[in-house]
């Protein structure tokens, strides 16, 4: 890759079996745009077909999950167009496919802020891990488009239908002990503990058989609904919300930091 397009958006290291995946933009909160999410999608497919890899741990830079999708990168130059939104919404799909029903086991390391797809990407993970200090939300609506990445599937497992819903409703930010709490996230350790927890989780995974684990995840994929039905209904709803009077207030009020004021449209 050459200029601009030579940031390394995802860092690999590896502890041994456990593959650690560091989403890294940390002065913007890792947001999860277009450079992040294909290199992302590439570390996972090849950690899946890497036999000496076992487990991942997921993680952000800079004390931060991800603060989600990249407001900057959400309209095109030349207006509205909903096949680059469908585009763009294939490639974290297909990320949340590898997170979700991969062949590897996936544990999430969060500090600080996981919001609106940065927590689709969280909820996608196997096993969460948060520390002291994470906040989580899902504020699409705040920002006018329709809940995506997976998260009208991963989400009510963890809290229930109801919790799901007004979770997504008010957009509001949880702190990690009520995460914990609620079931949205699993283990609440110090801050600036997270990721060495979570490789120690990824760790006690390491005995039992592999193909045993893939069967399992992939069997979870269609358990209790099926994923590719939620996708499926992405596909068609984001694009749509994506052109409409409500998202572009949104991004305004995004780039003049202010409040947006909704209209229905």
């Amino acid at each position: 890759m050459t200029g601009a397009d030579s940031h390394r958006y995802v860092l690999v290291e590896d502890r041994g079996p456990v593959r650690i995946l560091t989403m890294n933009e940390p002065e913007r909160m890792n947001p999860i745009g277009d450079g992040l999410r294909h290199q992302l999608l590439e570390a996972l497919i090849e950690a899946g077909s890497n036999a000496s890899v076992r487990a991942l741990v997921l993680t952000g830079a800079g004390r931060q999950f991800s603060a989600g999708a990249d407001v900057k990168q959400m309209q095109a130059s030349t207006g509205p167009d909903p096949l680059r939104s469908k585009r763009r919404m294939k490639v974290l799909h297909d990320v949340i496919r590898a997170l979700a029903a991969g062949p590897k086991p996936v544990v999430a390391a969060t500090e600080g802020a996981a919001f609106g797809a940065g927590l689709s990407v969280l909820c996608a993970c196997d096993w969460i891990v948060a520390g002291e200090g994470a906040r989580v939300g899902g504020a699409f609506g705040r920002i006018g488009l329709a809940a995506e990445c997976g998260i009208l599937w991963s989400l009510p497992p963890r809290i229930g239908a109801a919790r799901t819903r007004d979770l997504l409703f008010t957009g509001r930010s949880v702190k990690a002990p009520e995460a914990v709490e609620l079931g949205l996230c699993d283990e609440l350790v110090g801050a600036g503990q997270a990721l060495d927890r979570a490789i120690a989780k990824a760790e006690s995974y390491l005995d039992t058989a592999p193909l045993s684990i893939a069967s399992i995840k992939a069997a979870m994929a269609e358990l209790p609904g099926d994923l590719e039905r939620v996708l499926g209904i992405e596909t068609h709803q984001q694009p749509m919300m994506s052109m409409t009077a409500d998202h572009k207030e949104a991004r305004a009020a995004f780039a003049e930091k202010r409040k947006p004021h909704f209209s229905g449209r």
